[in-house]
């Protein structure tokens, strides 16, 4: 489902608005939807629906299935339990745990930005990227108005840009050996 915006723009995903937000049964899932760096093929394939299913869950107030459940749960890594939860999860800075998970996202980003800095001209790409991702979520956390789930988006879009950059490991193979096999 391909939607064209106002500004003549090809929007992929369908736009979630506030009202749709109020009317799912998972606001978490549109949630991981919004800020996670994977599609609607990665979702529906690990839910095991079709497109039209998932709109209606994020849309409509449609209900998923247990095992649909348990999919994204393993697509995102995280519990049934925030999945199913019927209020967006936030974070709260003056808790410790949660400002150690949003020091962990600003570390990824200076982690890119390091790599940038040595001279690795595909992080610099990566970097740019990142730097959008990484401020909209440090501002809404300077705010107190980040969600878990945008935490966790953040988190595996800095860490994808990363792991694109290491180097692939040396492949093995077998030794030569003088006078044959042994």
């Amino acid at each position: 489902m391909t939607e064209v915006t106002e500004t003549g723009h090809l929007m992929c995903r369908p736009f979630v608005t506030a009202e749709d937000r109020s009317a799912t049964r998972y606001p978490n899932l549109v949630e991981l939807y919004k800020y996670y760096p994977c599609g609607e093929p990665a979702m529906c394939d690990h839910a095991g629906i079709e497109p039209e299913l998932l709109y209606a869950v994020l849309r409509n107030g449609e209900r998923l299935e247990l095992q649909e459940l348990l999919g994204f749960a393993r697509l995102y890594g995280c519990s049934m339990g925030v999945l199913k939860c019927q209020k967006v999860i936030m974070l709260d800075r003056t808790r410790w745990k949660h400002r150690k998970m949003i020091a962990d996202v600003d570390s990824l980003y200076i982690r890119l930005k390091c790599m940038a800095r040595e001279g690795n001209e595909e992080a610099e790409g990566y970097l740019k990227l990142a730097e959008w991702a990484q401020q909209e979520f440090l501002r809404s956390a300077h705010i107190n108005r980040v969600s878990y789930c945008h935490y966790l988006g953040t988190k595996e879009k800095i860490q994808q840009y990363i792991s694109f950059l290491m180097p692939l490991p040396q492949r093995r193979g077998l030794s030569s050996m003088k006078g044959g096999v042994s």
